[in-house]
């Protein structure tokens, strides 16, 4: 390695050390990550060209490993390791929800599911899962489809439902396309939802919107 180059990586890892991202463009942490992951080459042009394409550091992560290793510099190997980034992030919050009430930390749940499926390109629906007390049991991605449709069963919901014992429920689908608003179909669903728990004792909490990076629940918005 050039030691141009080494001094380089050395002193934006040592940047970090002392103050975090304080101060840093989003290229230098796409950079500084790839200093892992691809070695004895200078990252910062392959860094620019990711957020050139990508457009932003959301772009970047949630991109496919496929085109990430597209991009000039970055390898099968610098592409693996971005996507570890959201897919950390999504264990991490994840990890924080089983056992706690859903009602206690609901930005975290909406953070959770943001992360989850932020830059998916098929619209995904399922349910977050909860006892008696509300408290977390497990998040799951129940039907997936096309980009503008999901085929959506209440019956193979209940079931999972019944199968995890859980006594209460938040729905969330996501909007592809970015349209932060709940579509007839979406509110009609909801409603076949809802009358669906009720002869099974289970509630249904709320139903969560993911569109972009918006988080939207179908109860703060009237939709439910």
């Amino acid at each position: 390695m050039d030691e141009s180059v080494k001094g380089h990586r050395e002193r934006l890892r040592q940047r970090f050390a002392v103050s975090g991202f304080e101060g840093f463009h989003d290229y230098e942490i796409v950079e500084l990550l790839l200093t892992y992951a691809v070695p004895r080459s200078d990252v910062k042009p392959v860094a620019k060209r990711l957020l050139k394409r990508f457009c932003t550091l959301a772009g970047v992560f949630d991109a496919p490993v496929e085109e990430l290793a597209q991009v000039e510099g970055v390898g099968e190997k610098g592409a693996m390791y971005l996507t570890l980034v959201r897919q950390v992030k999504e264990r991490y919050l994840a990890s924080d929800l089983p056992g706690r009430s859903v009602f206690d930390r609901p930005d975290r749940v909406k953070e959770h599911l943001r992360v989850l499926l932020q830059g998916r390109r098929m619209e995904c629906f399922g349910a977050v899962f909860a006892d008696q007390q509300h408290r977390h049991l497990v998040t799951q991605i129940l039907f997936e489809g096309t980009v503008d449709r999901a085929a959506v069963y209440p019956r193979n919901v209940m079931k999972r439902a019944l199968e995890l014992d859980a006594k209460a429920m938040i729905l969330f689908h996501n909007h592809p396309g970015g349209t932060p608003h709940a579509s007839e179909e979406d509110i009609s669903l909801t409603r076949r939802m809802s009358e669906a728990c009720a002869p099974l004792d289970i509630q249904l909490l709320d139903h969560f919107l993911v569109a972009d990076k918006e988080v939207l629940s179908f109860r703060e918005h009237g939709w439910f």
